[in-house]
């Protein structure tokens, strides 16, 4: 809901905007869900918007193509939320851009190949990793919600 509001009328009319709405809660929920001692999947279980698969991994509902994994550190504790998703053209990886400055209120600390914001403070600590893709026409991106 969140990021549709923020997106509002910016969406292109000819593209559907539902893989990137539900890949932008998806990582608003993963950065909720990162936690120092283990992240916390209830923020997907039980939602309709959120198939749970026998691997541990959640696909986004109606077959969008929106997948949510939550790598295990090497002690076997996942603290990371991490969101793939395909999306339709880079005229939408820009306006998720666009909009995650407008939610956060921020710009991104810009890297090579992502895009960083950092937020919180103290042991609330939180941060969005957004790996862009310039190369493909539908580009697959990675975000990454983190706790420190």
């Amino acid at each position: 809901m969140i990021a549709a509001a923020v997106l509002g009328s910016s969406a292109n009319a000819q593209e559907d905007p539902s893989a990137l709405v539900r890949a932008m809660e998806g990582a608003t929920t993963c950065v909720l869900a990162a936690g120092k001692k283990g992240a916390d999947r209830s923020k997907f279980d039980g939602s309709a918007e959120w198939e749970k698969q026998d691997d541990g991994s959640y696909l986004a509902a109606k077959g969008l193509p929106v997948k949510v994994t939550f790598p295990a550190d090497p002690d076997g504790i996942s603290r990371i939320c991490v969101v793939e998703a395909t999306l339709p053209s880079q005229n939408q990886q820009k306006q998720m851009r666009t909009a995650f400055e407008a939610l956060l209120k921020k710009k991104p600390i810009e890297q090579k190949d992502s895009l960083v914001w950092m937020f919180g403070g103290g042991s609330n600590a939180r941060g969005l990793q957004f790996f862009t893709d310039k190369m493909s026409d539908q580009p697959k991106i990675r975000l990454i919600g983190a706790a420190f």
